[in-house]
């Protein structure tokens, strides 16, 4: 039995709880030839911005392991070349996601790329469906497609993030103090959720509802149960891309300015497509239900109270708007 799915990129955004981590995220820089992460700084706060979800998200994964006759190809696009690469006879464990993570110039004024990988895999059905879904069933998208995804699961896959920018690297995440540059924590999250499937899997295409489909005043909302309820209606969302063949329409983001709650006090939510110079974002409510309504397991996790109130005040500084893909 083979499958083989395209692979899946968006272009260019905690504080950990204290419940029992469900899944691990496994952040590979092996493929970090531009030498982003070689300080180990850099490491921690990506660390940490994987950690919010490591607690946040309670899906039990299978583990893929090829062996003998069952093989599973890995494919993402290098996160330092931008090329098309795989791995042969790829192994992740139980209840893991392996990422991938470097550096490039993204240009203009893009700070970030994320997304799940695809893959290639055969061998035996047990071992294509389970692979093919992480345990999660046959409304998996990563194993159907179309409207009759209801669930998301994945090997994992890649992100990158400019090496141009002037980033601030926060030492201590559960603070937010004045700083000026781009906050790599927020951009952090808001990768990492794109490959999580926010945005771009296919039980989230099956719950965006588009007006005047195919035309230059085409727009999207997201109508998922979560989501909606959530917000009181459904959510709109930006329209990226220019509409041509080559560059169709994508939904892949909240419209920009959406607003949500953390911990009770108001945030422009992660999941929109711009971030203020000098400013943090967290994760909102409104951005976990979204990556509920595609399949995740979320549960809630107090956080304190003083460090997102703080966070939230700091949105109003700072003048530019960057692009988070």
């Amino acid at each position: 039995m083979n499958k083989v799915t395209k692979l899946l990129v968006v272009g260019a955004l905690t504080v950990a709880g204290q419940q029992a981590q469900a899944i691990t995220i496994e952040l590979d820089y092996s493929y970090d030839a531009n030498n982003f992460f070689a300080d180990s700084s850099r490491r921690d706060v990506l660390s940490s911005a994987a950690g919010f979800f490591e607690n946040r998200i309670n899906d039990s994964l299978a583990a893929i392991n090829s062996s003998g006759g069952n093989s599973f190809n890995a494919h993402f696009f290098n996160p330092a070349t931008d090329s098309s690469t795989a791995i042969n006879d790829f192994s992740v464990g139980v209840d893991t996601l392996r990422v991938f993570a470097g550096g490039r110039n993204l240009g203009g004024s893009t700070l970030g790329q994320g997304g799940p990988g695809g893959y290639g895999v055969s061998g035996s059905s047990s071992f294509v469906n389970s692979a093919v879904s992480r345990g999660q069933g046959n409304g998996t998208s990563s194993a159907v497609k179309g409207e009759t995804a209801t669930d998301f699961a994945s090997w994992g896959g890649a992100i990158t993030f400019d090496t141009n920018t002037s980033w601030y690297f926060d030492s201590d995440v559960s603070t937010v103090e004045s700083f000026s540059g781009n906050d790599f924590y927020s951009v952090a999250l808001h990768e990492l959720a794109h490959l999580l499937g926010f945005g771009i899997s296919d039980s989230w295409d099956n719950q965006v509802v588009l007006s005047s489909k195919g035309t230059t005043s085409e727009s999207g909302v997201f109508n998922g149960t979560d989501s909606s309820l959530e917000n009181g209606s459904p959510i709109p969302l930006h329209k990226g891309g220019s509409g041509t063949p080559e560059d169709p329409y994508s939904y892949s983001h909240w419209a920009d300015g959406t607003m949500s709650l953390v911990d009770g006090v108001s945030q422009e939510t992660a999941m929109d497509p711009l971030i203020i110079t000098g400013t943090r974002k967290y994760m909102t409510d409104l951005d976990m239900a979204g990556l509920s309504d595609i399949g995740w397991e979320v549960s809630a996790v107090p956080v304190p109270a003083a460090v997102y109130f703080f966070g939230s005040a700091l949105l109003g500084l700072g003048a530019f708007r960057k692009k988070i893909k």
